[in-house]
This record gives structure tokens, C-alpha cells and sequence, in this order.
């Protein structure tokens, strides 16, 4: 089997969730801690999904529509910034790695 790059293998990632519409986020990110005390920004250069982008002016930006729910974030932020929590686990929404 071939060896895939990291946008080969996101690519394989099938979405269980609502249309994008619809969504009801499982992380919300208070983009004013990021932009006010964090010292590092580093939830920009760990997200392999790019969710996390910073402007021109070095302002950060959340997006939610993209991620793959690796947790990297969760870990990473240091300053309270990220806030992880299903709003409707039974139902199963989330993402499905196909191939590990």
C-alpha cells in the first residue's frame, strides 16, 4: 500500500455530522484569549486541518467547518482558549477515520 501525505489522508475522512448550516460546533474557541494574552499563537501551526489562521495583523481566527477532531488543540492551548464538549454524543456526529 502506498504511503499517503497528510492531505491524502485527510482527504479520506468521511464527516457524520449536519449540513454546514446546521452544525452545532464540539469546540468553541475564544478567539480574544488567543488575541489578547497567548504568547505563542501555537494552535495556528498545530492544527492539520488549518482551522486555527492567523490575519495579516496577527489576529487569530476559528473556523469550525474543517476539523478532523484530533484533540491537537485541546492540548496544545495552554491559556484556556479551547473549549471541547459533544452537544449531542448519543447521536454519533463526528468524523470517521476509514483507514486508522
Amino acid at each position: 500500500m502506498k504511503l499517503l501525505n497528510l492531505s491524502e489522508r485527510l482527504g479520506l475522512v468521511s464527516y457524520r455530522n449536519q449540513a454546514k448550516s446546521d452544525i452545532k460546533p464540539h469546540i468553541k474557541v475564544d478567539t480574544d484569549i488567543c488575541n489578547s494574552v497567548c504568547p505563542h499563537k501555537c494552535t495556528t501551526y498545530v492544527c492539520p486541518a488549518n482551522c486555527y489562521t492567523m490575519d495579516d495583523n496577527g489576529r487569530v481566527h476559528f473556523q469550525v467547518e474543517d476539523c478532523i477532531e484530533c484533540g491537537t488543540c485541546m492540548y496544545a492551548c495552554d491559556q484556556g482558549a479551547v473549549d471541547w464538549n459533544y452537544p449531542d454524543p448519543e447521536i454519533g456526529r463526528g468524523i470517521t477515520w476509514n483507514y486508522g
